[in-house]
């Protein structure tokens, strides 16, 4: 307006500059705010944005200050929002504007910006600034919050919110490498729910997820900070224990076993609500009896099924051989 003044415009194109400043800006957001596509209607406000820069560009009589002051405020909003395929067609909504007002108006010249020019200018240049700056930093925090969350889903199981095979397997295998460097000692936990399937076809699967729950619970409970516990694939879980030897991984085991056999799960299946009972068989291998990761799983695992094998709800130590059907270290 201050630009404007000097120039003795009809008092037509002052209606237009009320309009465009104080009501147009509800107008479009209320167009995007009801739009079947905001985005999309949101990016054609930019570009009509883009267009009354150039009629007021021509207004001003190109004054250098407060017409680079208004483009440059609509075109970084272009920039923004869309790139530079709508900052390109922001200038051409620009151009499409001066050519207008032009033939309206007349093009006439007014570069002396003078001091009123000047400080009517300083509160857009001070503040539309650090508005984008606030918008920036809002927009890295989001960014940020949901990097950890996309990280979170992607080394997390969805059902029992432990970690995941792939993510759990990535940091098992740092765990062993460490231990291996420093020449200590873990022990490694398979375990797996005793007729699981059995639970599944009698009680039903919205039962079944529950004991997975419920035994993640367990296991995220009586874990240490340091250890490491995933699940492993559909009714197994497997956890590291690091500076743990096979002794203590057994006593881990046991009461693990023992707490899991006592806990009463609810069978949603029934319509009484009555609980049910499930237990675990689980197998146990020492860092110090295998060579690599593989072998350290594969140790764990196989007796994980001699546990299975004999008899289930059990804890078992993995042997070399597992000659006898009750390994030294097996505890009932």
């Amino acid at each position: 307006a201050v630009a404007i003044y000097p120039l003795a415009h009809p008092p037509v194109l002052w209606l237009l500059l009320i309009f465009n400043g104080f009501v147009w800006p509800h107008v479009a957001y209320q167009m995007a705010l009801r739009s079947i596509h905001p985005y999309q209607t949101e990016r054609q406000n930019f570009l009509i944005d883009s267009g009354t820069a150039g009629i007021w560009l021509v207004a001003m009589g190109f004054n250098p200050l407060p017409g680079a002051l208004v483009t440059m405020m609509l075109w970084m909003n272009n920039m923004a929002a869309g790139g530079p395929v709508l900052f390109l067609k922001g200038v051409a909504a620009s151009v499409a504007g001066i050519l207008l007002a032009g033939l309206v108006l007349g093009f006439q010249l007014h570069i002396n910006t003078d001091i009123q020019v000047v400080l009517s200018c300083l509160p857009l240049l001070l503040i539309y600034p650090l508005m984008i700056g606030g918008i920036a930093w809002r927009l890295a925090i989001q960014l940020s919050e949901q990097k950890k969350a996309l990280q979170h889903l992607s080394r997390t199981d969805a059902l029992t919110g432990l970690y995941n095979r792939g993510y759990w397997q990535a940091r098992a295998q740092e765990e062993h490498e460490r231990m291996k460097r420093q020449q200590g000692n873990a022990s490694l936990i398979m375990l797996d729910i005793d007729h699981f399937k059995n639970i599944n076809d009698h009680h039903g699967h919205s039962t079944g997820d529950i004991i997975l729950q419920e035994i993640a619970k367990i296991l995220m409970h009586t874990s240490r900070q340091v250890d490491i516990a995933g699940r492993y694939g559909g009714e197994e879980f497997a956890i590291l224990l690091p500076d743990t030897d096979k002794a203590g991984a057994m006593q881990v085991a046991e009461r693990l076993r023992t707490t899991i056999a006592l806990h009463h799960f609810i069978d949603t299946g029934d319509p009484t609500a009555q609980t049910i009972n499930s237990t675990i068989s689980i197998g146990v291998a020492d860092l110090s009896q295998v060579g690599n990761f593989s072998e350290w799983v594969r140790a764990a695992d196989m007796a994980l099924y001699t546990a299975k094998h004999h008899g289930r709800n059990r804890s078992i130590c993995f042997q070399p051989h597992m000659i006898s059907n009750r390994p030294s270290c097996e505890s009932a």
